[in-house]
C-alpha cells in the first residue's frame, strides 16, 4: 500500500472512529432518558461523580476536563437549571463554588458509566483474545503519542 494512501486511511479511521463513538454514545444515552443532556454535560457529570462524595469545585472540574473555568461555569449553570447538580459556596472561601450531583445527576452518571461498560463488552465480543491484546497495545501507544502532543 502506498504511504499516502495508508496515511489517508489512518486519518479517516481515527476521525471516523472518534465520531462514531460519540454518535453511538449520544444516541444510546438519549434512548435511556438523558435526552436533555449533551455529551459534554454527561462528561461533566462523570467528572463530578469521580470527585470525593460526588462533588468537586469548578476549578477541579476545569482541570480534570482540560477546559477553562468559564466553560465549566456555563456547563454547570445549565446542569443546575436541569436539576442534575447543585452549586453552593464553600464555607471556607466564598469565591469557591462546590458542585455536587443531585439524585438525578447520580442516576445519569450511572447510566453513562453503564453505557461505557456495555460498549466495551460489545467491542470485546468482536475480537479474539490475541486481537484484543494487539488493540490495547496499539491504543496505549497511540494515546501516549497524543498525550505527549497535548
Amino acid at each position: 500500500m502506498d504511504d499516502r494512501i495508508r496515511l489517508d486511511e489512518l486519518n479517516t479511521l481515527l476521525v471516523d472512529t472518534y465520531e462514531s463513538v460519540l454518535r453511538v454514545e449520544e444516541k444510546s444515552l438519549k434512548h435511556v432518558g438523558g435526552g436533555d443532556l449533551s455529551i459534554a454535560e454527561f462528561h461533566t457529570l462523570e467528572c463530578i461523580g469521580d470527585g470525593q462524595d460526588n462533588r468537586r469545585t469548578v476549578g477541579e472540574i476545569a482541570e480534570a476536563l482540560d477546559v477553562t473555568v468559564p466553560t465549566v461555569t456555563v456547563c454547570v449553570n445549565k446542569l443546575v437549571k436541569k436539576g442534575y447538580v447543585t452549586k453552593t459556596r464553600s464555607e471556607k472561601d466564598a469565591r469557591v463554588a462546590i458542585i455536587e450531583l443531585t439524585r438525578e445527576g447520580r442516576k445519569m452518571n450511572r447510566l453513562h458509566r453503564y453505557f461505557h461498560e456495555q460498549m466495551i463488552l460489545a467491542v470485546e465480543d468482536e475480537f479474539s483474545d490475541e486481537e484484543m491484546e494487539i488493540l490495547i497495545r496499539c491504543l496505549r501507544k497511540l494515546n501516549g503519542f497524543f498525550e505527549e502532543k497535548a
